[in-house]
């Protein structure tokens, strides 16, 4: 697990590592949460692994006290069932781009991650960072969404009833 200390802080008698969540969800639990993410994010395997690292060593604790562990447990779900990949690239100011955005956002997508990019030329320079945005474009220079599960991608749609159908079918 981590610590919630860095390596150069003062002395400590000991370095605290929390574990559990109460009604704030304790460090370890929100880096296993944050980790995933990236790892969906980034395709970066690396993320993943630290994450399950965590997974693996509460593994006893959650399952003899489940109640002290929600957020850690909701983190053990994303890797049961692959998360929801959205990518939208549109302007941010066009009201096309403010409804594909807001048909996302209406809906509770616990394990889903969104990327967006502007342009189809903002997407191809961050896609080496974040390769959920990688080959993405506008279609016909509308704004577009795609809807994708390990990188896969469903057909590309422009109209919020079409990204309502996919994010349902998912």
């Amino acid at each position: 697990g981590f610590f919630q200390t860095s390596n150069d802080h003062e002395a400590l008698i000991a370095r605290p590592k929390d574990f559990t969540d109460n009604a704030v969800p304790s460090g370890n639990s929100v880096a296993t949460d944050v980790l995933l993410r990236l790892a969906a994010l980034t395709g970066d395997e690396g993320y993943a692994g630290l994450a399950e690292s965590i997974l693996l060593l509460l593994r006893e604790s959650m399952m003899r006290y489940p109640l002290g562990f929600g957020r850690l447990l909701s983190a053990l779900e994303q890797t049961i069932s692959r998360p929801q990949e959205i990518a939208i690239i549109g302007e941010p100011a066009d009201a096309r781009t403010q409804a594909l955005l807001s048909e996302v956002r209406k809906r509770f997508l616990p394990n889903a991650v969104l990327a967006g990019a502007a342009t189809d030329a903002a997407a191809a320079s961050v896609a080496v960072l974040m390769p959920l945005l990688a080959g993405r474009s506008q279609t016909n220079g509308a704004p577009t969404a795609y809807v994708c599960e390990n990188f896969a991608c469903q057909l590309p749609v422009t109209e919020p009833q079409a990204l309502a159908r996919q994010l349902g079918n998912t």
